[in-house]
């Protein structure tokens, strides 16, 4: 299939056959020339004559470099570009060097090969090593390009045998209509030529005349391939053809001489066509926004480039771009790859512009104007901030957008005053300079100003790409009226429509337009620039603080802030996790302050969530302390936030107000604290023992947990005293590595009560003991509320931190924890007492082994491990009554419940004896063969949980309990010639 014919030339032949080359330096307006002298020998440009500089663009920036092509006939056609390499194909309609590929460097073009085709080239598309090529045969030709070889990649020596640089791989016959040579009156005459080709991955089209044709590149390189879908879409021809760069092989735009512009939905069946606008002039181009999937535009031959929004079946575009002193037709229209509010359009006049969508007038922000030989511009695409024209007679151009051109036209959102952090990042941004826009953030701290750290974290915010078609928008289920003669009431139908489209335009670009646009790759970005990581962390905490500010606000000023979208607690529980890593990277960035209010926000909507914030925030803090001196915060400035995550603290006043002094024979009146006193405590408790404090709120997070899972209430309680006595353990450890210098803490891990300022932890897991009849736990640990004895003012414990008198009995919490102790625990505990002993004394041996280890284990607990003799000694105040109309308080007296030392003493003799003479019988039961190793299983228990308890006490043994642990010491010794048998 010899297609062409190969005249591939080396470039330095290319090079003195390639015409003039040269670099030009665009200058503003007519500042170089004068009118007069512009329009010299130009019969046809009187319209220079008003040219004026508003109508051009600062454009002292923009670098043009021009390159004719080795192009005899004069009569180029059609321009591609490869996306991955700096090669453009370039297609001529002479029947001899019709084929060009042009090296694009930073500052230069070079014809790196040219061949000869067997038939003129109307259109040109790349894509990898792949290049179609339009004929006016109908016919579409598949070439592979060997682009390392021709751009000079690989060894020329050692590639020499490897075949030529470009080989046909297939031809493409389209159905044409039949070739008349006069058409009927307001037709076009058909054409068999191929005005246009595109790719879509594998899938590629072609268009003859009003029809396009798909193929599949990989699967139908046959001898005659047959299409895979025809398309008619206009009865006239079209001019442009282009699939959608956001869907795949879906969706393709189409422009025709008819003035129509169409949108073919591959995806339906029967007629594709899914969106169609018309207008009064014919259509010489379409092009798709390469950053908005729903914008579409099309270069009309009144002068007119017309954006529309495919979102709306609209009969006028959403903007309209024309410039206000030009005679040319566009030609060409070419999307910025980089700026979603930039446009290029070449036109029949030799010029080249770059339009702003900013401004309804859409100034000019860059051109360039071709010599006068040079004719219309045939084709124009972009690539990064380089656009590339090409002219009707062989001259290619490629014009460079540097910063300093793109800076001029940035989007200023409070002004350019040229010296503000914000307008010099503004500039650096638009101009697409991230590393400048990140020097200008980190060259001096934010401005405390809310709106200018807004404005600075949109200009850095990363855009998501925007969706596809049929993902987040759709195309409009019926077609807009292709007719220009509307009825008045459609034409009121429809202005709704089109105002909706020009107002989701405006917002579109308002949106997208500032900072970055969609999909850019800022992530890579910073990794190549430290400076861009450092400036996206201090805008991200930036931008947190200020969301953060707007969600407390919200919260505070109305009960239903938030109605209709997320509420305030959700959005700042979304934002755990970046307070955690903002807070961990500088603590300084979110003040104290802020963290107890956020931490406030969430923790009533989700206890969970709220707890676990406000655990990060601590452990963080307690890492920078760990530092040492130079660390830049305290875990003491956490006080008011450990306040809320334990509230109500034991500290804090009875929640039921009650005015009663605490129960008991030595009890006092407990004030009631404000918050500042009860923060000055948990102040101390942090500067003393943060990480004990910090595991408190761990603690609590288990035990909410374990509330919130429900289930049965034993077990329930079960795991809430599991999860007491294992926090009690680990608060052990960490005390122990403390350093010694530090003041004293009123914690001991014997009793869990005292590990905890969480008054909540503390009800719940004494409430938890008493369903489990736990009632000897619950005596030792309630002992810690009551005040001690005067005597007991000088027994070393001092003054420590978190209490008014060494013990907790100083707290309002108090209160309750007695009035309970003495109405429930302490009578039930007697009433238990009271049956065992009943027993003994009538039947010693009717009562089950367990009963008897139970009793005794918990008589010896309350033995040894009582620090006041009369810590079981209660007087229950009355309950708050009414008064008489006299004003007399009339209620019951108050009553006194205790169980004495001596009690205890005796019961746990007479049951210990009864207890040694039940394992005596069953050690001498004659009808059971393993009578000694039954009553060793029953007495072993008691013996290792007695002999446990001991050697606990001992560690910390107080005078009066001497008495106590010698008599267990003794029981012990009776009771391992029965363990150990």
């Amino acid at each position: 299939m010899d297609i062409y014919t190969e005249t591939w030339r080396p470039s330095s032949s290319t090079s003195n056959m390639s015409g003039t080359r040269s670099r030009r330096q665009s200058t503003r307006g007519v500042a170089t020339a004068s009118p007069t002298t512009a329009v010299a020998g130009c019969s046809s440009a009187h319209w220079r004559q008003a040219y004026v500089a508003s109508d051009t663009g600062d454009t002292s920036g923009v670098q043009s470099t021009s390159l004719g092509l080795p192009d005899e006939s004069r009569f180029t056609t059609s321009l591609a570009m490869s996306e991955d390499q700096p090669l453009l194909a370039v297609g001529s309609g002479s029947h001899e060097t019709n084929m060009f590929f042009v090296q694009s460097l930073d500052d230069q073009l070079d014809v790196k090969a040219s061949f000869a085709s067997k038939f003129p080239i109307y259109a040109l598309a790349l894509h990898g090593n792949l290049l179609l090529a339009g004929t006016d045969r109908s016919t579409s030709v598949l070439y592979r390009v060997d682009r390392a070889r021709l751009l000079g990649y690989t060894d020329a020596d050692a590639g020499a045998e490897d075949g030529p640089l470009v080989r046909c791989v297939g031809t493409f016959k389209s159905k044409a209509a039949r070739s008349v040579d006069v058409a009927a009156p307001g037709s076009h005459a058909p054409t068999r030529r191929v005005s246009c080709v595109d790719f879509a991955g594998d899938a590629f089209l072609a268009c003859v005349g009003g029809v396009v044709s798909v193929w599949d590149a990989a699967r139908n390189q046959q001898q005659q391939p047959q299409p895979l879908r025809v398309e008619r879409v206009s009865a006239q021809p079209l001019t442009r053809a282009v699939w959608s760069p956001h869907g795949g092989a879906t969706l393709v735009a189409a422009s025709g001489v008819d003035g129509g512009a169409a949108i073919v939905d591959l995806r339906r069946r029967g007629r594709a066509v899914a969106w169609r606008a018309a207008t009064a002039a014919g259509a010489n181009d379409a092009a798709w926004s390469p950053l908005v999937p729903h914008w579409l535009a099309t270069a009309g031959e009144d002068g007119a480039v017309r954006v529309w929004d495919l979102r709306y079946a609209t009969t006028t575009p959403a903007m309209t771009v024309r410039h206000a002193t030009s005679a040319g037709v566009p030609r060409r229209v070419a999307w910025s790859p980089t700026h979603v509010d930039l446009i290029s359009v070449g036109t029949s006049d030799r010029a080249w512009r770059l339009h702003s969508l900013r401004d309804a007038l859409s100034p000019v922000v860059a051109d360039c104007r071709a010599a006068d030989d040079v004719g219309a511009v045939v084709s124009a695409c972009a690539k990064g901030s380089t656009f590339y024209t090409l002219s009707a007679c062989g001259d290619l151009f490629a014009h460079r957008l540097t910063p300093q051109a793109l800076s001029l036209a940035a989007v200023h959102r409070r002004g350019d005053d040229g010296d503000s952090v914000l307008s010099r990042a503004e500039s650096a941004v638009y101009a697409r300079d991230i590393r400048g826009a990140a020097d200008a953030v980190l060259s001096q701290p934010l401005s405390s100003d809310a709106a200018t750290t807004r404005a600075l974290c949109d200009l850095f915010a990363a855009k998501p790409r925007l969706a596809t078609a049929a993902a987040e928008w759709t195309l409009p289920t019926t077609l807009p009226r292709a007719s220009l003669t509307d009825s008045a009431a459609t034409a009121a139908d429809s202005e709704s429509t089109d105002a909706a489209a020009r107002h989701a335009m405006a917002a579109d670009l308002q949106r997208l337009g500032y900072g970055l646009p969609p999909d850019f790759p800022l992530d890579a970005t910073a990794a190549r620039h430290p400076a861009v990581l450092q400036a996206l962390e201090r805008l991200n905490t930036a931008s947190l603080r200020s969301a953060l500010d707007d969600l407390v606000a919200q919260s505070e000023g109305s009960e239903d802030a938030g109605s209709g979208s997320s509420p305030p607690w959700k959005a700042a529980a979304d934002r755990a996790q970046q307070i955690v890593q903002c807070v961990t990277a500088d603590p300084t960035l979110l003040d104290a302050r802020l963290l107890r209010a956020v931490v406030k926000l969430v923790l009533p909507n989700d206890c969970i969530a709220g707890l676990t914030l406000g655990l990060g925030i601590c452990q963080a803090y307690l890492a920078h302390q760990r530092r040492g001196p130079a660390a830049a915060v305290s875990c003491g400035d956490l006080d008011g936030l450990v306040h809320v995550l334990l509230f109500p603290t034991v500290f804090d006043a009875d929640s039921a107000n009650d005015s009663a002094m605490a129960a008991g024979t030595t009890t006092r009146a407990v004030g009631a604290p404000d918050a500042h006193a009860v923060r000055e405590r948990i102040r101390e408790c942090l500067d003393a023992c943060p990480d004990v404090v910090f595991e408190m709120v761990r603690l609590e997070i288990s035990i909410q947990d374990a509330v919130l899972k429900g289930g049965e209430q034993a077990h329930v309680a079960e795991a809430i005293v599991q999860t007491m006595k294992e926090h009690a353990q680990t608060v052990a450890t960490l005390l122990d590595s403390r350093q010694p210098q530090l003041p004293p803490v009123q914690i001991h891990a014997l009793y869990p009560t005292t590990t905890t300022i969480s008054a909540s932890a503390v009800r719940l897991y004494l409430n938890s003991l008493v369903p489990m009849r736990a009632y000897d736990e619950y005596l030792v640990n309630s002992q810690w509320w009551r005040v001690a004895p005067l005597s007991h003012a000088s027994t070393g414990e001092g003054r420590v931190v978190g209490s008014d008198m060494g013990w907790p009995s100083s707290y309002p919490l108090a209160r309750m924890i007695n009035r309970q102790t003495a109405t429930l625990v302490v009578p039930r505990f007697a009433r238990q007492l009271d049956v065992v002993r009943a027993a003994v004394a009538k039947e010693p041996l009717s009562l089950e082994p367990r009963l008897y280890r139970d009793t005794l284990l918990k008589i010896a607990r309350i033995n040894l491990l009582m620090r006041c003799d009369q810590a079981l000694t209660f007087t229950v105040p009355p309950p708050p009554s009414s008064q008489s109309a006299e004003g007399a308080v009339a209620g019951p007296k108050s009553v006194t419940t205790s169980i004495s030392e001596s009690l205890l003493v005796d019961a746990f003799d007479e049951i210990g004896n009864a207890f040694l003479m039940l394992l005596e019988a069953l050690a001498r039961h004659a009808s059971h063969r393993d009578a000694h190793k039954r009553a060793a299983a029953e007495a072993l228990p008691l013996h290792e949980s007695l002999a446990k308890l001991v050697e606990r006490q001992s560690v910390s043994i107080t005078p009066g309990r001497k008495p106590h642990v010698a008599s267990v010491t003794k029981y012990l010794r009776k009771l391992e010639h029965y363990a150990n048998a």
